[in-house]
């Protein structure tokens, strides 16, 4: 190990020799790949850290240049899925670091499976129900997370430690409403903001990792107006979650089959039972009218009504259309549900 090359890291304060090498030996999951993602593991890379697990559902697009630093236009081209295309990309930053990829969608079936094992979980997702579920994972096993978020020129910060900070729960008993909150396809993402939230994250992960007491605060990062705030989350007394311990996402109370992706005119299909899919030989049972491109992580077809994205476990994006309902009579059209 060449500590010269994490002197900087190494010489802040409350790091030193015995703080980094727990920063290296530490097994992080990071959910999303996104713009946050991005940011995220490029940053945890640099540092030094051991082991990164990448989640994430999606593919790189080219809309997603813009903003999500890690990936390149031959990305978007072959249409890679993103925890693949950053795992490539961040093997050239630190060949130390054992990266796991997952090009997955966590839910309540899987989270056991994909988030256990590791000392944090980073939440870089793009929606709530994601969230709440790895809150409900964080409580019941006793796992440290790091909630953030960006949309716009804003970020949001909370670090979760059960039994000592408030949860997500206690800031909002449930999901916001459909369309009552901005997201990155009614206003936009500044990149910028999501490397500061990102970074405001990874500080309170560098805490959590060498032993420090998180405080229960809400950091809000607007780089519009340029305000920095500080909200103080109390623990509400009767949490559903961290009080009365009823984990309903990870137990799949809460679970949906359709949800439309944020920003695009896409929905995301789940199935309704664990797959095995073996892309190449559903690949050649399909019309030779259709134009399809295929490899063993994903197979793209291009229909009249939508373009279908389908992974081996199953999942699918089917792009074209916003009404699940539609997106699931399309996906049918096609492959057997």
């Amino acid at each position: 190990m060449n500590f010269e090359r994490y002197a900087r890291l190494i010489r802040l304060s409350g790091v030193g020799e015995e703080g980094f090498e727990k920063v290296r030996k530490a097994k992080i999951a990071l959910v999303g790949c996104g713009t946050l993602g991005c940011a995220y593991a490029q940053n945890l890379l640099r540092m030094g850290i051991g082991h990164l697990r990448l989640i994430d559902r999606d593919i790189v697009e080219e809309h997603n240049l813009t903003t999500q630093i890690l990936f390149d236009e031959e990305d978007a081209r072959q249409v890679y899925p993103k925890a693949i295309a950053a795992k490539k990309h961040l093997r050239a930053i630190n060949a130390n670091c054992e990266i796991q990829v997952h090009p997955a969608e966590l839910n309540w079936k899987n989270a056991e499976e994909l988030l256990s094992g590791v000392d944090l979980i980073l939440d870089a997702t793009d929606n709530f129900e994601t969230r709440f579920l790895i809150n409900d994972f964080s409580l019941k096993f006793n796992l440290p997370w790091i909630y953030t978020g960006v949309v716009g020129y804003l970020g949001l910060c909370l670090a979760v430690a059960p039994g000592s900070t408030a949860c997500l729960r206690c800031l909002m008993d449930k999901p916001p409403e459909a369309g009552t909150l901005p997201t990155c396809e009614t206003v936009g993402v500044w990149a910028p903001a999501a490397q500061a939230t990102a970074a405001a994250g990874l500080t309170e992960a560098l805490k959590l990792l060498l032993g420090k007491e998180p405080e229960s605060i809400l950091s809000e990062i607007d780089l519009e107006s340029g305000r920095w705030r500080k909200v103080k989350v109390k623990r509400q007394p009767d949490c559903p979650a961290c009080v009365s311990r009823h984990f309903d996402y990870l137990e799949g109370r809460t679970s949906s089959q359709a949800t439309q992706v944020c920003g695009r005119n896409m929905v995301h299909l789940s199935p309704e039972r664990e797959m095995d899919i073996n892309l190449l030989d559903v690949a050649k049972g399909l019309p030779d009218s259709l134009e399809v491109a295929v490899s063993e992580s994903l197979l793209w077809l291009r229909a009249s009504e939508a373009e279908i994205y389908l992974f081996p476990d199953g999942r699918a994006f089917v792009k074209g259309v916003s009404d699940p309902n539609r997106a699931r009579t399309i996906y049918n059209r096609y492959f057997s549900s």
